[in-house]
C-alpha cells in the first residue's frame, strides 16, 4: 500500500478506512481466546500500556503538527497578499504609461491568485494555473525594466524592485508551503497503533462477549479516534475538505486594487475563476 493512501484520499474516507481497520482488529482480538480455547481473560502487561501510551502521544502528535501547517498555510496567504500590495502601493508613485501597465498586470495577478487558492493541488489544471502566475510575474518585470530603462521617477526604483523580489519570495513561499504535509509513514504508524489499541482492547477488556455495553464501548471509542484522524487528515488537505483555508485577504486585496472606479484591462491569459 501506498504510504500516501490516507493523505491522498478524500478525509472522510480516510476515517472510514481506519475505523473499519480497529473494528477488524477489535474483532480479531476479541476471538482469540476463542481460537486458542483459553476462556480466562488475559491480564494487561506493559506492552499494551505502551502501547495505548504511545498512540494517544502519537494522535496528539500529529493533530499538533496538522493545526500548525494550517495556521503557517494561512499566513502565508497573508503574506503572499501583503507582497502584492505592497508592488501596488510602490507602483502608484510611477508616471503613465507604466503606472496603470503596472497596475492592470498587478489585478491580473490577484485574480490568478485567487484562481490558484482555492484549486485542489492533484487537480490535472495546476500546472497551468503556476505557470500562468509565472508569466504575469515576467510581464511585470518587464514592466518594470522599462520603467527603469525610460528613468521613469528614479526616486522609486529601488523600492519598485524591492516590492517585485517580495512578491517572488511570498509566491514561491506560498507555492511550496501548501505542499508541505505530514509524511505518509507518520499516518500509517498512527493506523497501525489504532489498530493494536482496538486489538488489545479486545483481547483484554471483551469481558461481556458481544453486550451491548461492549459493542457500544468500542463503538464510542472508534468513533472518535475516527473524528480526531479525519480532523487531522482534512487539516492536512488545504484545498478540499472542511477546514480550508480563507481567501478573504486576496479578496479584499482584489476589491481595493479594483474598486476605486479606474478601468482595469486584463490580461488575454487571465483565467477564469472557477465557481465552487
Amino acid at each position: 500500500m501506498n504510504l500516501d493512501f490516507f493523505i491522498r484520499v478524500d478525509a472522510w474516507l480516510s476515517a472510514l478506512v481506519l475505523a473499519f481497520l480497529m473494528i477488524l482488529g477489535w474483532m480479531l482480538g476479541s476471538q482469540l481466546r476463542v481460537w486458542r480455547g483459553t476462556p480466562v481473560t488475559p491480564r494487561s502487561t506493559r506492552i499494551e500500556d505502551g502501547g495505548l501510551a504511545l498512540f494517544g502521544l502519537l494522535l496528539a502528535f500529529c493533530f499538533s503538527g496538522a493545526t500548525s501547517r494550517y495556521e503557517a498555510r494561512k499566513g502565508l496567504l497573508l503574506d503572499d497578499s501583503i507582497a502584492i500590495g505592497e508592488l501596488a502601493t510602490v507602483s502608484a508613485a510611477l508616471e503613465e504609461p507604466e503606472r496603470s501597465e503596472l497596475r492592470n498586470e498587478v489585478v491580473t495577478y490577484v485574480r490568478q491568485r485567487l484562481v490558484f487558492g482555492p484549486m485542489r493541488l492533484d487537480d490535472p489544471r495546476m500546472p497551468q494555473v503556476v505557470a500562468q502566475g509565472t508569466e504575469s510575474q515576467a510581464r511585470m518585470l518587464t514592466i518594470i525594466r522599462h520603467a527603469i530603462a525610460s528613468k521613469n521617477t528614479p526616486s522609486i526604483h529601488t523600492p519598485l524592485l524591492n516590492a517585485y523580489n517580495g512578491l517572488l519570495t511570498a509566491h514561491d513561499k506560498r507555492l511550496y508551503g501548501v505542499r508541505n504535509q505530514v509524511n505518509g509513514g507518520i499516518v500509517v504508524m498512527l493506523v497501525l497503533f489504532g489498530v493494536f489499541t482496538t486489538f488489545t482492547m479486545g483481547r483484554l477488556h471483551d469481558q461481556q462477549g458481544r453486550s451491548i455495553t461492549g459493542l457500544l464501548r468500542i463503538g464510542s471509542y472508534v468513533g472518535l479516534v475516527a473524528l480526531v484522524f479525519y480532523i487531522i487528515i482534512d487539516l492536512e488537505q488545504p484545498r478540499r475538505g472542511l477546514v480550508l483555508v480563507s481567501q478573504a485577504p486576496m479578496q479584499d486585496l482584489l476589491s481595493s486594487l479594483t474598486g476605486d472606479g479606474r478601468p482595469v484591462i486584463p490580461s488575454a491569459s487571465t483565467p477564469e475563476q472557477p465557481t465552487r
